[in-house]
């Protein structure tokens, strides 16, 4: 079977992380007559529930036993269903699909992870990756309102040596008041050239957000990776609703994580996005 075929996994366990967001767990290695692949930080999955949809999701979590985990807010049709399944329950998944974070061989360099609400998926994995490989690293976790912030009690047990995490609110009900952009900044306005380009941003949530980031990673010479979403009908590159102009490069195949040298050159990034029908629309 390739990453494109669909398996059919059992829900072993459900998170009820905050209103609206829900981490299911299934054992995806021990499913017969499979070549099992395991996934790393920043992939992602096609979840396709019968008579409904198919989805991407991000890849939230593995385990060394076959364990994974996907975290979805309830935001349409397809996830309003996958919120009332069950323990026992069953769900298509094809994966794991796209590229990865990549994690530097040097374990002295600044590692920045910035997330805005449902964006903290995707790096949940990579934290968990960076701490059992005895990195040290910086969390910056922002949401509109304290109740959107997600797993707070999971990153409070986290053992991660020197390790920190800042969270921050628009409305300032839980951390700091503003934006994660406006907390990043503070980390690394007042670093050396030389810290600086040994420092490695990676983000994930709204692109009005990573854009931002972006910009205070040009400004600061800071490597980025960023993990961006578009619409996806097929995750192999055959709708091209996922498209970015003027590159033609597909997230589901060319990302999702993008470099700074990439970002650089997409005149989409931050602007525009395509709907269902392919006709580009602003990026709220």
């Amino acid at each position: 079977m390739t990453n494109h075929e669909i398996k059919t996994v059992k829900i072993s366990r459900i998170i009820n992380d905050c209103e609206g967001v829900k981490t299911l767990l299934f054992n995806f290695k021990n499913i017969d007559n499979i070549n099992y692949k395991k996934p790393k930080p920043g992939q992602f999955v096609m979840v396709w529930v019968p008579g409904i949809d198919e989805v991407p999701m991000s890849i939230s979590g593995c385990d060394d036993i076959g364990n994974w985990s996907i975290t979805v807010k309830n935001v349409g049709e397809c996830t309003e269903v996958i919120h009332k399944l069950k323990i026992g329950d069953f769900i298509g998944v094809r994966g794991p699909l796209g590229n990865c974070f990549e994690i530097p061989q040097d374990k002295s360099k600044k590692l920045f992870l910035i997330s805005g609400g449902i964006g903290i998926a995707p790096l949940r994995f990579l934290i968990s990756e960076l701490s059992r490989l005895d990195y040290n690293f910086k969390i910056i976790h922002g949401a509109k309102v304290e109740n959107e912030l997600i797993h707070i009690d999971e990153f409070s047990e986290l053992e991660i040596n020197d390790s920190k995490i800042f969270y921050c609110t628009d409305d300032g009900s839980y951390g700091a008041e503003g934006f994660a952009s406006d907390t990043f900044e503070d980390l690394i306005k007042n670093l050396s050239n030389r810290e600086l380009s040994q420092s490695i941003a990676y983000t994930c949530g709204p692109e009005k957000m990573i854009f931002k980031i972006f910009q205070l990673c040009e400004k600061y010479k800071v490597e980025l990776q960023a993990s961006l979403e578009r619409i996806m009908r097929c995750g192999c590159g055959l709708c091209g609703l996922c498209v970015m102009d003027p590159l033609g490069l597909l997230v589901c195949k060319d990302g999702p994580v993008f470099k700074s040298k990439t970002l650089r050159k997409i005149e989409d990034f931050g602007k525009s996005r395509r709907d269902f029908s392919g006709k580009k629309i602003s990026i709220e």
